[in-house]
């Protein structure tokens, strides 16, 4: 599903199809604005905020709270303290292992930290799919593929220092959705966190559920979140354009529907602009 969101969103909402160029960070003027400004005066980067990057990352500060585009070492710290409750003992002297337990533990502290310092943090449905796709990422593609694991130094490696650790392999075989949605699923049930976010007070307030078959499961209803905020303006393009958003619409759809239920199709019905 993340892929899939990803391949649409960035292209419809994030790039320009017609030169095929999408800002990795924020805004850039090597990226014009699609043609009739459909989303807007300019394209945003991928770090754009409420798109897929969102609150209650591994990684990155919420918005609101400070840099979200740069790695903080500050949360790679907290989620340390977490990994030490939680993690095993690896096969290299005292590398701690993340497993299912220890990315539950992170995952909490995460939320709640983050649920608590943000008096504007959101977590609906797109973003709570692509946050546990994010942590079960971890396990299914940062994982060494000759020992199936992944170590504090591994995830070091990679997130803190952005090199390949040392006699690091990658999978034998693909990491497929079926895959990802099994520990996707096994972390959400340690971690229940309803699609929401803070009301005035500072309370979380659960999200309305969307109407069926879009209520069916999580990625079900982060499809139609996810329509919900890509310009519906895409729709009514023509020529290459309309190709394009048929193609990448289509994909998105794909990928959703091999949750079960999730059978009707939707395009993109958001704001456009924003």
């Amino acid at each position: 599903m993340l892929g899939a969101t990803m391949a649409a969103n960035n292209m419809l909402t994030r790039g320009n199809p017609f030169i095929d160029k999408i800002s990795i960070g924020g805004e850039s003027p090597l990226v014009p604005p699609l043609p009739g400004g459909i989303d807007g005066s300019s394209v945003g980067g991928i770090a754009k905020h409420g798109r897929l990057e969102g609150d209650a990352s591994l990684t990155r500060a919420d918005a609101f709270i400070g840099d979200n585009r740069n790695f903080q070492n500050i949360l790679y710290d907290l989620d340390l303290l977490q990994l030490g409750k939680f993690g095993d003992n690896g096969p290299d002297g005292d590398n701690t292992v993340f497993n299912i337990p220890t990315l539950v533990g992170i995952k909490k502290h995460n939320i709640m930290m983050d649920q608590a310092a943000n008096p504007k943090f959101v977590f609906a449905a797109r973003r709570v799919n692509a946050a546990y796709t994010e942590a079960a990422a971890i396990l299914n593609i940062f994982a060494n593929g000759t020992t199936k694991q992944a170590t504090l130094p591994i995830i070091g490696s990679f997130f803190r220092n952005q090199t390949f650790p040392p006699n690091w392999f990658r999978a034998a075989s693909p990491v497929t959705g079926a895959i990802t949605r099994a520990t996707i699923a096994q972390i959400m049930a340690g971690v229940p966190t309803p699609p929401g976010r803070n009301d005035a007070h500072g309370v979380y307030v659960a999200d309305p559920a969307p109407p069926p078959p879009f209520n069916s499961s999580l990625g079900c209803s982060a499809y139609y979140d996810q329509a919900a905020n890509i310009a519906g303006v895409l729709v009514s393009t023509t020529g290459i354009f309309e190709q394009n958003v048929e193609l990448l619409a289509g994909i998105q759809f794909k990928a959703a529907s091999a949750n079960p239920g999730c059978d009707q199709q939707i395009l993109p019905f958001g704001p456009a602009g924003v």
